[in-house]
């Protein structure tokens, strides 16, 4: 007999494990519910903090802008390093002034000869070409270089 009550106590535990009461099952969709709602609410502050950030991007571009153009100036004289800021180009220039102007190319290729290192930088539908570190020449007119 007590093998008997054993075996069903046991096969009542197994039965009804993970099965809640209606009860507990209101009280735990209710908890969930209130947190989705703090939740939501937390997204809420979230999203306006994030536009509220997002108001000073234009503020600190120009203070970005500003403080290269100074840096530039600094580095190569006011002539020469407002035309870096202002993305200007020239024969003549270095490939450090190109690339402070312009940034990274999107593709380099480069030869190297006995008389000299030839190297093309491709910005989009423009190419410059430089010999020896000076820029020579550039083809395409997505922004137009000056002379």
């Amino acid at each position: 007999m007590k093998k008997y009550l054993l075996l069903l106590s046991l096969f009542y535990s197994v039965f009804s494990y993970g099965q809640e009461t209606t009860q507990e099952y209101e009280s735990e969709k209710m908890k969930l519910t209130d947190d989705k709602i703090r939740l939501n609410m937390k997204i809420e502050a979230l999203k306006l903090q994030i536009d509220s950030l997002n108001s000073y991007i234009p503020e600190l571009e120009k203070e970005l802008d500003n403080a290269q153009r100074e840096l530039y100036i600094l580095k190569y004289g006011e002539e020469i390093g407002n035309k870096i800021a202002y993305k200007q180009i020239w024969k003549g220039m270095t490939d450090e002034m190109v690339m402070e102007s312009w940034g990274e190319p999107d593709r380099v290729d480069q030869n190297v000869e006995s008389w000299g290192t030839f190297t093309q930088w491709y910005y989009g539908d423009v190419t410059f070409f430089f010999k020896d570190g000076k820029l020579t020449d550039w083809e395409g007119e997505e922004e137009k270089p000056v002379d």
